[in-house]
């Protein structure tokens, strides 16, 4: 029997942010003392815990963690199993080399997130935060390392079976390297619903009004709104760059139609090509492009593993 999940598309584990606040914040520490009258060691592998001479089973453990994670942490190792078995099958392994590699960017990865979260500079200062609760960075990183270890293997061996799928062609190495290394425009925009809305804003802004504040209040596209308006950079080639290269720093241009609405682009600098060579640059590139390949493809190939697999559920807290 076929049973189709629901899955976020890029998780692959649950999140280690509980981890993260009990860490920053202070575990519970265990004060509790041996009761004297109870051995220290438990010897019934279904007794998980004695607290005050009352036992906790592991089906009491088992119904707290189904009940709390339950459908989700089934899915988690679904998609596991699923990406196992399709590795194997390919005859694709890890070395343990390569897990510990992927591991250590996961962790820091985990790591940077909470940082900005929490608004932490630099690990230094994480360093003093975790300091007052009697812990550090590497304990931390120990422990997600242990947490993570599982994540980093079958992230690995997705990565591999996907590579196979993936071609490469010049023509996006071009554009990788124009993205990574070519020249950059830097700018601001306000989008509109209307063209009508964008004349009127247009007008004002010509007259003087404050393109941020504009952009903060009007804008539809609000990522860039709270930023004023600011925009990630882009190259000059194609898209709106293609519109408003010929502009100069300091310049708004006329209204430009897109899917998304109607733009109004303030250049605020560009940015002069880097002189690194398209050859010299090629194998980052390569990564880059893959890495790109394998993001979009991700969750679309894991829907079809599990569309196409035989999956029967019985999960029960009885």
């Amino acid at each position: 029997m076929k049973t189709y999940v629901s899955i976020p598309f890029f998780a692959l584990s649950i999140s280690a942010g509980l981890f993260f606040n009990q860490t920053i914040f202070g575990e519970v520490k265990n004060t509790t003392k041996p009761i004297k009258d109870e051995p220290k060691i438990i010897t019934d592998k279904n007794i998980v815990a004695i607290v005050n001479g009352q036992k906790v089973t592991k089906q009491e453990l088992y119904n707290l963690l189904t009940d709390t994670y339950g459908e989700d942490a089934l899915d988690v190792l679904i998609r596991r199993t699923l990406i196992y078995q399709t590795a194997e099958k390919e005859g694709i392994t890890a070395t343990s080399a390569e897990v510990e590699a992927e591991l250590k960017k996961l962790v820091n990865t985990e790591i940077e997130g909470l940082m900005r979260a929490y608004r932490i500079k630099d690990k230094a200062d994480l360093d003093k935060e975790l300091a007052k609760v009697d812990s550090n960075l590497a304990k931390v990183e120990e422990k997600l390392s242990k947490k993570m270890r599982k994540q980093a293997e079958i992230e690995l061996l997705a990565k591999k079976v996907m590579e196979k799928t993936i071609t490469i062609t010049e023509e996006e190495l071009q554009k990788t390297y124009d993205e990574v290394y070519g020249e950059k425009i830097e700018a601001s925009q306000i989008v509109f619903k209307t063209h009508r809305e964008a004349e009127e804003a247009l007008k004002k802004l010509q007259s003087g009004a404050d393109f941020a504040t504009l952009a903060k209040n009007e804008s539809i596209d609000r990522a860039s709104a709270v930023r004023g308006g600011k925009m990630q950079p882009f190259s000059p080639k194609d898209g709106i760059g293609s519109q408003v290269a010929h502009l100069k720093v300091g310049e708004l241009s006329d209204i430009i139609k897109t899917d998304y609405g109607y733009h109004i682009i303030k250049i605020t600098d560009k940015k002069v090509a880097s002189n690194k060579s398209f050859k010299s640059a090629r194998g980052e590139l390569e990564k880059i492009t893959r890495n790109q390949h394998y993001k979009e493809r991700l969750g679309p190939w894991l829907i079809s593993l599990i569309e196409n697999a035989s999956i029967t559920k019985n999960l029960t807290t009885d």
